[in-house]
C-alpha cells in the first residue's frame, strides 16, 4: 500500500473526544470483526490525555519521532519503532519538546479485542498468542527497535489487515484473523525469553476495577469542587494510601488526572458553545479563572481563547483534521 493511498487522520481529533472520565478510550469495533487499523498524524498543537482502553494495541511509528509515556515511564520512539500496550496501562503519545527532526509525525495503530483470539483457539493456546500483552509488568520493554527488523514485518501485516476492512465477507474476516495470528506469533517469538505471568495482568485489571466508583463520581461531578479528601472517602482509603494507589494504577497524581479531564471538557465547550472563558471555567469545576488559564496552557500549550480562535480558523479553512 503506497503512502499516498493511506488515509491519515489527526490523532487528537479522533482519540481525545472518545476518552471518558475513567480515562478509557472507547473504540467502536465492527461486531463482526473486533480488529481495526488506523493511520494517524500528530501535531504539536495538541497533547492527548493519558488513557487506557479495553483493547490491545500495536503502535508503529511510520515517520518522525514521538515520546511514548506508559504509566510513569517515558520511551523515545524513532521512525520504524514499534510499541505494545495492553488494556491496563495508562499511556499517551506526544511530540518531544525538543524535536531533532522536522519530519511530519505519522503512525499506524492496530487495535484488537482479545476475544478475537479467545473465540477461535482452545483453552491454553489462546493465552500463548496473547502473552506479550498479558505479561507486561513495570519493567516490560514495550518498544521494539526498528533495527531488529521485526517492526517492519509487523507493519506489513497491519497493512494486510487494513486492506480487508471493513470485513464484509467471510474471506475478509478469515484473512484478518490469519494476519493477526501471524503478527502475534512474531511478537510471541520476540518476547519468548521474557519472564512474566498472566497474574501480573490480572492484578492490574483488578486495581483498575477498584477505582470504578471514583471514575463514575468524576463523570457526574467534575464541575463541582473535588478534593483528595473526597476522592479518598469514595475509595474508603486514607488520603496517603489513596494517593499512592491512584498513582500506581494510572501513572498520574489524582490532581493531574482531574485537571486534565476538566481541561478536555473545557476544550469541548470552547469549540461547541459560545460560553465565555469565565463561564467555561466555572462549568468544568474551576472557581478561579486565572488558575484555569494556567492549567489549560500547561496541558494544551495555548490559552483558552487562543485555542478557540485557532479551532475557528482551522474550521473556516477546512483544515481542522490535518
Amino acid at each position: 500500500m503506497e503512502t499516498s493511498k493511506l488515509h491519515w487522520e489527526n490523532a487528537f481529533s479522533i482519540i481525545e473526544p472518545q476518552i471518558n472520565a475513567e480515562g478509557v478510550h472507547v473504540w467502536s469495533f465492527d461486531p463482526a470483526c473486533l480488529v481495526d487499523v488506523r493511520f494517524y498524524a500528530y501535531d504539536k498543537r495538541h497533547k492527548i490525555r493519558s488513557n487506557r482502553h479495553d483493547y490491545f494495541e500495536v503502535f508503529y511509528l511510520y515517520a518522525g519521532e514521538l515520546e511514548c509515556q506508559i504509566q510513569d515511564r517515558v520511551f523515545s520512539m524513532q521512525r520504524g519503532d514499534l510499541v505494545l500496550i495492553n488494556s491496563t496501562q495508562y499511556h499517551t503519545m506526544h511530540l518531544p519538546l525538543r524535536r531533532r527532526s522536522t519530519e511530519q509525525v505519522r503512525a499506524a495503530a492496530l487495535y484488537f479485542l482479545p476475544e478475537v483470539i479467545y473465540a477461535t483457539e482452545t483453552i491454553g493456546e489462546d493465552v500463548e498468542y496473547l502473552l506479550p500483552f498479558l505479561m507486561q509488568d513495570a519493567a516490560f520493554p514495550h518498544v521494539i527497535a526498528a533495527s531488529t527488523g521485526l517492526p517492519a514485518q509487523i507493519y506489513e501485516l497491519m497493512k494486510c489487515i487494513q486492506a480487508e476492512l471493513p470485513a464484509e465477507t467471510k474471506r475478509a474476516r478469515l484473512t484478518i484473523k490469519t494476519s493477526l495470528k501471524m503478527l502475534l506469533i512474531l511478537l510471541g517469538n520476540y518476547y519468548a525469553s521474557r519472564p512474566g505471568t498472566v497474574a501480573t495482568f490480572q492484578r492490574k485489571q483488578h486495581a483498575i476495577e477498584q477505582l470504578q466508583p471514583l471514575f463514575e463520581f468524576l463523570e457526574a461531578h467534575y464541575h463541582e469542587p473535588i478534593s483528595i479528601t473526597v476522592a479518598a472517602e469514595i475509595m474508603r482509603l486514607s488520603e496517603s494510601h489513596f494517593m499512592r494507589f491512584f498513582k500506581q494504577v494510572t501513572g498520574q497524581s489524582f490532581i493531574t488526572y482531574l485537571n486534565h479531564f476538566r481541561v478536555a471538557k473545557a476544550e469541548e465547550l470552547l469549540v461547541r458553545t459560545t460560553l465565555t472563558v469565565a463561564e467555561v471555567s466555572q462549568a468544568v469545576g474551576f472557581s478561579d479563572q486565572s488558575y484555569f488559564g494556567l492549567v489549560f496552557r500547561n496541558f494544551v500549550h495555548l490559552a483558552p481563547l487562543q485555542f478557540r480562535q485557532q479551532y475557528q480558523r482551522l474550521t473556516s479553512t477546512g483544515d481542522v483534521n490535518l
